[in-house]
């Protein structure tokens, strides 16, 4: 049984709850790692004062101590750490590999079964830490020793829940090996292990690659654990990279050594004389008053301060992936440090892994933080969908207008769009050049083609990619006649990239520009029904654009934004653009209109009979009552839920894709908008 259910989404990250016997808690989360015996800071008081929501205790050191094992075998490790909440227990794997115990310190049987004597919520199978300094062979040995006690221990766990965590070192097929393995068993939470090392040696590279190595093959409705990770200038880019759980001692390990963990590195209290921090700590004394404490008062204040800055920056996480503004944090964090930095690179190379995931139709404009910007999950998203969906591929003109997309096209360019406006496709097209790519007039309002801020000056990098998506959206439209629109924008120097083509003619003003223009306007042309199927086609597949020929179909017009508002058949809303989107939800009458004209099934989830009647009321789509999604469904898509018989029952939003569907047995699959008695 499931534990976990998604709320929200951004890239890899999932803003979620996870349920225990001891309380649900919000995921991502970091557990702060909890001695029994030499804790300063109690478990208590890291709920009360800091803002944590679970720790992790170690099992190994707890049954190795008399005096802990006898409490926690006869009154429980809530009791023995006097905590109320969820408490996550490790085996001592870390143990045997830093103290290089030997093979039969530990029984990997009877650990897991002293862990569900003391009444964790959480178990962890004792698997095999490989030193970082051993070959492929060896690590690879470790790594199915782990599966092994994995398949003998999974049966243990009764109603305890167990964590059955992923091994392979530094090499992303022994994580992909590892992961297929534990993903076919009835684990509740998967720890990346064996990562501690990388992030002492700063290998943060390794790290983003065991773990998407990892979460390629991981069941989604299972949290991903990202073991030893407690320092906050990594956590966003580990949350983006779908990682849920955190845990580490680095608060106290860092404090023992005078160091100060912040958001952006580590600082050695010696170096200081002002605290770059705003924490309760620091807000409440200087430098020199802090170095003057004695070494047990200094640590301790540390040890405060430490875990002040690591609650903070995982609800800063929490908030970013709420926002849809996680990338972001994430590409400034990796600015901290060139190995962060690397690391963030080396995850834009998994790109489709994250576009998969990241939902469609987000809200959040979109702000330029390097490079990678135009390499974003959703603005790559929007070109594959443009490449294929753009439904005008044959006209006599193109005209290229370079944009920085600071504000609205209606207002840089309105002259131009009103001559476009009175010709056909056909005739002519308008393409913007804008630092993310292309953007047809047609789709200027979809995110996030103007949802962006931008400075006047891009990088080299970024408008060579914006030079490739320009070339390769030309490539796929026949045309006959290519004018370019110069003037002052960042993306004007890519006129260069036709210089020995011969293919096009340069305009210096709009009137040169619509002097070049061959053919003469129609003042008839209706270009809102040119816009109304260029959006749905886009958003729902050329089927459902022959709707713009429905008899009696209206379309209004917002008068402040020149944006289309509604989508009427007689008198009856069936489509809403929102404006933040650019796309259209659909009321119930909307729904049976995509139906009718042959929606694409990637949009069309089934929904168990035995619940039809709760949804036709305008209740929303569990997960655990789909029977069927498509596994190309996006999150975010505007979608019909019917049920067994193809009945429709209600159209709304998607809050997981389709894969996420069909594993989720707890949480909203769909929010309904419109139902079949609303």
């Amino acid at each position: 049984m499931t534990h976990f259910e998604i709320r929200a989404k951004d890239g890899l990250a999932r803003l979620g709850r996870f349920t225990t016997k001891h309380g649900t808690v919000k995921t991502p989360l970091l557990m702060p790692v909890v001695h029994p015996g030499k804790s300063v800071i109690k478990a208590p008081e890291l709920v009360s004062h800091y803002g944590f929501q679970m720790v992790i205790t170690n099992s190994y050191i707890i049954r190795s101590h008399e005096r802990f094992r006898n409490i926690a075998v006869e009154k429980g490790v809530h009791e023995l750490l006097n905590f109320s909440g969820p408490i996550m227990t490790d085996s001592g794997t870390f143990q045997m590999y830093f103290h290089s115990l030997p093979d039969e310190e530990i029984d990997p049987l009877e650990i897991v079964e002293f862990q569900k004597s003391i009444g964790t919520d959480i178990g962890t199978i004792l698997d095999v830490f490989s030193d970082p300094k051993v070959g492929k062979t060896k690590v690879e040995q470790d790594m199915k020793i782990s599966l092994e006690r994995a398949k003998l221990s999974v049966d243990m766990k009764e109603d305890m829940m167990l964590a059955g965590t992923v091994q392979g070192g530094s090499y992303p097929d022994l994580r992909e090996i590892s992961a297929k393995g534990l993903a076919s068993l009835d684990f509740d939470v998967h720890p990346i292990g064996g990562v501690v090392p990388f992030m002492e040696q700063y290998r943060y590279a390794d790290i983003v690659r065991a773990t998407l190595a990892a979460k390629k093959h991981l069941p989604p409705d299972r949290p991903v654990h990202l073991f030893g990770c407690g320092h906050p200038m990594f956590f966003a880019q580990a949350a983006l990279l779908g990682c849920d759980f955190f845990d580490s001692a680095s608060y106290a390990k860092f404090a023992e050594g005078g160091r100060m963990l912040h958001p952006t590195g580590t600082i050695h209290l010696n170096q200081l004389n002002e605290l770059p921090c705003d924490c309760p700590v620091c807000s409440n004394t200087t430098a020199p008053e802090f170095k003057t404490l004695d070494k047990t008062e200094r640590d301790l204040q540390l040890m405060k301060h430490n875990l002040y800055v690591t609650s903070a920056e995982m609800r800063r996480v929490r908030q970013a992936i709420s926002e849809g503004k996680l990338f972001e944090l994430a590409a400034t964090r990796a600015r901290s440090h060139p190995a962060l930095l690397e690391a963030f690179r080396v995850m834009m190379e998994y790109s489709q892994i994250m576009i998969d995931s990241d939902p469609i139709g987000k809200t959040s404009s979109i702000f330029y933080t390097g490079s990678e910007t135009v390499m974003r999950s959703e603005v790559v998203s929007f070109y594959q969908r443009l490449y294929e969906l753009y439904p005008y591929r044959n006209t006599n003109t193109i005209i290229l207008v370079p944009d920085n997309a600071n504000r609205p096209y209606s207002e840089s360019a309105s002259i131009i769009i009103d001559e476009v406006r009175r010709r056909k496709p056909d005739d002519l097209i308008l393409l913007f050049v804008t630092p993310i790519g292309i953007v047809p007039w047609e789709l200027e309002h979809v995110h996030p083609a103007q949802q962006g801020v931008f400075p006047e000056t891009i990088d080299s990098s970024s408008l060579e990619i914006v030079q490739q998506r320009l070339h390769k959206f030309l490539d796929s439209i026949s045309f006959e006649n290519l004018l370019w629109f110069r003037r002052n924008a960042a993306t004007n120097a890519l006129s260069d990239s036709f210089k020995d083509s011969g293919k096009i003619v340069i305009a210096e003003t709009a009137s040169d520009l619509i002097g070049a223009i061959d053919d003469k306007p129609d003042e008839k042309q209706d270009w809102i029904k040119r816009k109304l199927r260029a959006v749905l086609t886009y958003q729902w597949g050329p089927e459902v654009a022959s709707m713009v020929n429905l008899e009696g179909l209206s379309i209004d017009i917002s008068r402040s934004t020149g944006k289309i508002r509604h989508v009427r058949l007689g008198s009856e809303i069936i489509l809403t653009l929102v404006p933040t989107t650019g796309l259209f939800t659909a009321t119930y009458e909307g729904g049976l209109q995509l139906l009718k004209h042959g929606l694409d099934p990637k949009y069309i989830v089934r929904l168990d009979d035995e619940v039809r009647e709760y949804v036709a009321d305008g209740k929303s789509a569990l997960a655990k009552f789909i029977t069927h999604a498509h596994p190309n469904l996006r999150a975010g898509e505007e979608v019909v839920v019917v049920d067994s018989s193809n009945t429709l029952l209600g159209v709304g939003k998607a809050l997981l894709n389709g894969h996420e569907m069909i594993a989720f047995q707890r949480g909203v699959a769909v929010n309904i908008r419109h139902s079949k008695k609303s």
